[in-house]
Parts: structure tokens; C-alpha cells; sequence
């Protein structure tokens, strides 16, 4: 692994990491040397090169060691010092509480936990301390790494892409203040889950959903089929202006959700009926015939719900120019709003973000860890059966 000649891991150090498939397993190799080196430079009192009176001894090289971890089986340099003195309470540590210590060391520096309590809580995880300022030096190597992977390239077709927002306390120029947290999610032409985009914004408008599908754009999407998000203007705006030929399918949950505020307490359950059957109808124009019996019933009691309806409806059945055994997973964003619940677990104890930079972290942090995951589960979605659907959309796409 190459080293910067300050002898803390390189930016240069990250790229080959994104052509391996077990990346987390490397950016936890590379966030467990560093806590060697600065033990290692702990016990000798003094940095490589480095004059000093407090020195206690040289280095002499180093031997491989290693460590079975969640990420998988890593590699390690231990560090020698020429009388042989040095010992590092790393492994014995990490093996008694690995989960732990591999939460600790990524998560803690992401949920803005003082650097100083970091500190405290490594040396009761593992046995080994890691002091304020190699706390900076761990964040900065995590970020380096976080940062390739939100870069990394993609591929140029998405059939499916999921995005959703969740918004977060930041603390920014003293003042508390909500920051939605973005993230894109795609089903490749494999059939497979990717966590394709993370971002942190102060609202989601147009300019911001601008800025995340660009980014989509320069790192390699070309096309995509269908978009499955709520109704944010800035969402659809952004989208007709950077993928206009993708559809845009509204998420059922929350139209329903809307609907049930939109409606008296009498007449709920009887309109929630009559739009799922226009929702779950076996074709689409069996489900636009019933959905236009829905907003004339609607019509008859309430004008303005029935024109919401009608403004809706091309986005409600959108997924049903795709095979229907993709339907279930196209109507609604559960997938993603399943990691956006796990995000807030994660942070419920913060609360508050000290910075944008920390929120960022944890979300590139955990998005990664999805990522990873579902590069080993089976295949999301049977991809074969979209070339057999004669309306798909992704005919006019190429």
C-alpha cells in the first residue's frame, strides 16, 4: 500500500481500491494501519525522520499480520522497532470486541463525537488510544476513501433509479439547521442494487437535484428508464432537464399517506379502497379505467382532491410500463426509505450534527456499507423480462 513521504496514507493510495469488490474490507485495512503506525510512532516517541529527545528507539522494518474482521480477512504491517520492544495491543483487542472496534473507528468520527471521547471509547473497545490529533488523521484517510467511492464511475445504463431524501440537525456558523441528506439508489441491467450517489444539501430544490443528477451524468449515466421519488418540483424539474426520456413514478406509500390527510375521517377507507384497485389493477388500462372512476367518485365530494388525483394519475401508473413482476418493487420507495430508517438509528443518539462535513461522512459511510451488502445478495430484480415488455420505456431511450 502506498504511503504519502509524511507517512500517513495517500489520496494517491485510494484508487485501486475502487476496481476491487470488497472495498469496505480496504478502507478498514487502511483506517486499522494507521492506527498501528500511530501507536507505533506513540511508543518511539518521535515521527519517521523525526529528531528528537524523547526518542526511544528506530524502526527496523515491519512483518505482515492477519486480522479477521467483518469487512473479511485483512492484511496488516506491523511495525518493528530495531530492539524488538515494541508489542501492539491492536489484535487482541480487536478480535475479543471486532464488530464494535470496526463501528467505533468508522462511525464515531462520521456521528461528530468529540475527538477527545473517540479516544476514550477506542481504548475501552480494543486497548489501544488514539489521541485528538490522530482522531484528525484517522477522519481525514476516512474521507479520502468516502470520497473516491461517491466518485467512483458507473455504468452507463440504470434501468431504475430510487431517490429519496431524509433530513438532519447540522450545526452551520452557529445556528442549528436542517440539511436533507440525498441518495440515489439504482438497479443495474443486471438486476443488482447500487448505492450510486450521496450528498448533502440545505434543500431539495431544483438546484440541488440538478447538481446530484449531473454528477450521475459525469460519472458515466447515460440512460435511465424510470425514476422513483415523491413529488418535489425541483425533483421533476431537474429530471425533464437532465434524463427527460425516464419516466417518473410517484412512491404508493406516500400517496396514500397524503391521501388520508387530504380526506374526512368518514369517507378514508372507502376512497384508500378505491384507489389501491386502481393501483393494483393487472393491466395498466384496466388501472387507468378504474383510477378514472376514482377521481369521478372523488369529484362528486371534493373538486380540488379530485383534481389533485388527476394531476397524479400519469405518475401513479408509471411503473406499469415494465414487466409486472417488477411492479411491487417500482410503486413505492421502501427499499431506500429502509436505509434512510437504519441512518436514523445510527444518529438518534447525536441528535445534532456538529457540521455538514460529519453528516456527509456517516451517510457516504453507512450508503457504502449498503453498497457492499448487496454486491453479494442475489440479483434484485429479473432484468431478462424488461427486453420482453413491448411498451417499456427504454425502447425510446436508446
Amino acid at each position: 500500500m502506498a504511503r504519502s513521504k509524511s507517512g500517513k496514507l495517500g489520496v494517491g493510495s485510494q484508487g485501486p481500491l475502487l476496481d476491487q469488490v470488497d472495498f469496505l474490507k480496504h478502507l478498514v485495512g487502511q483506517v486499522l494501519q494507521q492506527v498501528l503506525e500511530t501507536e507505533f510512532t506513540s511508543f518511539l516517541g518521535a515521527k519517521p525522520y523525526q529528531r528528537s529527545e524523547s526518542r526511544q528507539g528506530h524502526r527496523n522494518g515491519s512483518y505482515q499480520r492477519e486480522l479477521t474482521t467483518r469487512a473479511g480477512r485483512i492484511t496488516l504491517r506491523v511495525p518493528r522497532d530495531r530492539a524488538g520492544q515494541f508489542s501492539t495491543e491492536l489484535f487482541a483487542g480487536y478480535q475479543r470486541s471486532e464488530k464494535a472496534f470496526l463501528l467505533s473507528l468508522i462511525e464515531m468520527y462520521q456521528q461528530g463525537v468529540s475527538t477527545r471521547k473517540v479516544g476514550r471509547i477506542t481504548e475501552a473497545l480494543c486497548g489501544v488510544h488514539v489521541f485528538k490529533d490522530q482522531v484528525s488523521d484517522l477522519a481525514i484517510t476516512l474521507d479520502d476513501s468516502l470520497a473516491q467511492w461517491r466518485n467512483r464511475p458507473l455504468s452507463r445504463y440504470y434501468p431504475y433509479l430510487y431517490v429519496d431524501g431524509t433530513y438532519y440537525k447540522v450545526r452551520q456558523e452557529g445556528r442549528v439547521v436542517s440539511m436533507a441528506a440525498l441518495l440515489v439508489l439504482g438497479v443495474n441491467p443486471d438486476g443488482g442494487r447500487e448505492l450510486l450517489a450521496t450528498t448533502v444539501v440545505h434543500a431539495e430544490n431544483e438546484a440541488d437535484y440538478l447538481d446530484l443528477f449531473r454528477d450521475l451524468r459525469a460519472r458515466g449515466i447515460e440512460r435511465v428508464d424510470l425514476v422513483i421519488g415523491d413529488d418535489h418540483a425541483g425533483l421533476k424539474a431537474a429530471l425533464a432537464r437532465e434524463f427527460p426520456l425516464a419516466g417518473k413514478q410517484r412512491c404508493w406509500v406516500h400517496v396514500l399517506r397524503n391521501l388520508a390527510q387530504k380526506v374526512p375521517a368518514r369517507h378514508r377507507a372507502e376512497t384508500r379502497a378505491r384507489l389501491k384497485a386502481a393501483l393494483e389493477a393487472p393491466t395498466r388500462v384496466e388501472g387507468e379505467r378504474i383510477l378514472q372512476d376514482v377521481i369521478h367518485w372523488v369529484a362528486l365530494r371534493d373538486e380540488a382532491l379530485a383534481d389533485w388525483l388527476e394531476d397524479l394519475a400519469p405518475e401513479l401508473l408509471a411503473h406499469m410500463e415494465f414487466p409486472r413482476s417488477h411492479w411491487r418493487k417500482l410503486r413505492s420507495n421502501n427499499m431506500l426509505e429502509r436505509v434512510n430508517e437504519e441512518l436514523r438509528r445510527r444518529v438518534r443518539v447525536l441528535r445534532i450534527f456538529p457540521n455538514r462535513a460529519s453528516c456527509l461522512r456517516l451517510v457516504s459511510a453507512l450508503a457504502m456499507e449498503f453498497d457492499e451488502d448487496w454486491q453479494t445478495d442475489r440479483r434484485y430484480l429479473n432484468m431478462a423480462l424488461l427486453g420482453e415488455t413491448e411498451e417499456a420505456g427504454w425502447k425510446n431511450a436508446g
